[in-house]
């Protein structure tokens, strides 16, 4: 008798067990890399995390990470440390192929969205009477950091135009230390990969006399036609002090990633929910109006993860 009371109760309790693991089952907890928190991936990530923790509650719950940027999270992805990422679409096409600064194949990302461009500007001072980019020879130039995707953003655009790094004085700074050597004239021009306007670079246009110089249209063709993750873009004139017309160039996307072994129905959900959402995350950020529902994945070179596809399909941007 003991024996059967005693095996009803472990029956009864397992029951309640899994009635209330049922009933109260968590929200999955899920990670988004982001960058340092003074720049734009962290606050746009955050944004992102709320919007999708709070429509979809009994889903997900989404916390923004600060790390050290897209290279950083591409490897963070890697090694099953995040699920959910903000990086730059060349530098997804480089990870996935082992090029540049990546020394191996990065294959757990997928492509969820593009969501605002990151545009190559070339600074030059106005009195240098450089007016385009082959008349940059010999000249003193930031190159953007060793390391970084806006370095060889650098090297690309000076090489369409037939110049290597040993025809330019490289240096390799950082955006206030490249701004403040052209403010002293040192420097000849800046070539920088950044959201636009930059603040940092509007206040050196406000100071100084320096001009953005153009890309033609014919040679933006031939850019995408090699770099296929470029795309063309035009710089207001009043989007930077003193510019006397808008400026054409190429830019790249900040890309939103997902991991491969994200189930494929919660990926459809999170990208359903962004999109449907994008005028409150415009409110948040207001970079999130450059994302295009005509064109959600545009210049990704990667694969997109199956639970965008599901949704791009759903609503006719994929057959």
């Amino acid at each position: 008798m003991k024996k059967k009371i005693t095996l009803l109760l472990l029956a009864f309790c397992l029951g309640a067990v899994c009635f209330t693991g049922t009933a109260d089952a968590a929200p999955q907890r899920l990670i988004i890399a982001t960058a340092g928190v003074s720049g734009s991936y962290y606050p746009f990530g955050g944004a992102i995390a709320r919007i999708w923790t709070s429509k979809l509650k009994d889903v997900v719950s989404v916390a923004a990470q600060a790390t050290g940027g897209a290279i950083e999270n591409t490897k963070l992805m890697e090694s099953e440390e995040v699920e959910l990422g903000l990086t730059q679409n060349d530098l997804a096409d480089y990870s996935w192929n082992k090029q540049h600064m990546f020394n191996k194949e990065y294959r757990k990302q997928r492509a969820v969205a593009t969501l605002f461009p990151e545009v190559i500007h070339i600074f030059t001072l106005r009195d240098s009477n450089v007016n385009s980019v082959a008349e940059l020879k010999g000249k003193k130039i930031s190159m953007s950091q060793q390391g970084s995707g806006g370095l060889v953003n650098s090297e690309q655009i000076l090489g369409h135009f037939g110049l290597t790094v040993k025809d330019v004085n490289p240096y390799y700074l950082s955006n206030v230390d490249a701004v403040d050597r052209m403010k002293d004239g040192l420097l000849d021009a800046i070539f920088v990969t950044t959201g636009a306007p930059n603040a940092t670079y509007q206040d050196l246009c406000f100071s100084k006399d320096v001009k953005i110089l153009s890309i033609p249209d014919p040679d933006i063709e031939k850019i995408i036609e090699k770099y296929p993750f470029y795309s063309k873009y035009v710089l207001k004139q009043d989007d930077y002090d003193k510019q006397t017309s808008d400026i054409t160039t190429v830019t790249v996307q900040a890309v939103l990633i997902a991991s491969v072994d994200l189930d494929t129905e919660l990926v459809y959900q999170l990208t359903k929910t962004l999109w449907e959402n994008q005028q409150e995350l415009v409110t948040a950020m207001a970079k999130a109006k450059y994302m295009d529902p005509k064109a959600p994945f545009k210049s990704v070179t990667i694969p997109l993860h199956p639970g965008a596809e599901k949704y791009y399909k759903e609503i006719g941007i994929l057959k």
